[in-house]
């Protein structure tokens, strides 16, 4: 694990995202399933808020909710301070590229039949950001600015490590300049001799691009290495919010 902290401290009026009272309750057999129980955060411009928690305690749900992928049940989502919980797919369009998810998996959020080139050029395309020379000089880019080399553009996904397709993950996700990233356990797929080189790009890349992100993991040692504030999360509940240092030194909790 890389010894040197990205951390900074931020102050920004207006939080990039906004969690309020946020609820996902799913219907099961064995009754109703609050994967997100009145869940409330909020993710500054520039700073990281690392949501902890076991498996099945809801972190994901509530990534997900937050990129509206999952519609939440009740509460409210800000992103920017536009309230995005209960737009149309049609109105949420024009603001997608203010927030980008990358998946806890790359082999299956990477369309197979797509060239690693027309992965990441298509968030230019759907936003009529970038086409032609100019994508592929933006695509050229983002790979070096990744650690890849300008031929991986036209190779496909399975022609790559797991490392390098989290790596064309989030390429794909910062070509629109996004203000919010929201990382869901981004190197748990990974093999560990990869994990360390991932959570370095990722720290170095917020630092020099500036977004809000949320990384969700059940890491300590990731999120003690990335994260500048830190939320535990168990059964669907938030129950601790503190600044890094202040959780690990002193958790008030029992969970924690």
């Amino acid at each position: 694990m890389p010894a040197q902290s990205p951390h900074t401290p931020h102050a920004e009026a207006r939080p990039v995202l906004e969690l309020d009272g946020l609820e996902r309750h799913f219907a099961s057999p064995g009754g109703l399933v609050r994967a997100a129980d009145g869940v409330s955060l909020t993710v500054g411009k520039g700073e990281v808020v690392g949501l902890v928690g076991e498996s099945g305690s809801g972190k994901s749900t509530v990534g997900r909710c937050a990129v509206r992928l999952d519609e939440p049940t009740g509460g409210t989502v800000r992103i920017n301070g536009t309230d995005v919980t209960r737009l149309s797919r049609r109105a949420l369009r024009p603001l997608r590229k203010d927030f980008h998810l990358v998946f806890q998996d790359p082999s299956s959020s990477l369309d197979p039949r797509m060239t690693v080139g027309q992965i990441i050029a298509e968030p230019l395309r759907l936003h009529a950001i970038a086409k032609g020379d100019a994508a592929r000089a933006r695509v050229a880019a983002l790979l070096a600015k990744v650690g890849l080399r300008p031929e991986h553009a036209d190779r496909h996904p399975h022609e790559l490590s797991g490392g390098q397709r989290q790596r064309i993950s989030i390429a794909r996700a910062l070509s629109v300049d996004p203000d919010l990233l929201v990382a869901d356990e981004p190197t748990s797929a990974l093999d560990v001799s990869v994990q360390a080189s991932v959570l370095n790009l990722l720290a170095d890349l917020q630092r020099d691009r500036g977004f809000g992100c949320l990384f969700i993991t059940h890491d300590l040692a990731a999120v003690e290495f990335l994260a500048d504030r830190i939320a535990v999360m168990y059964l669907g509940q938030i129950v601790e919010q503190a600044p890094t240092a202040e959780l690990f030194a002193d958790p008030k909790h029992p969970y924690t």
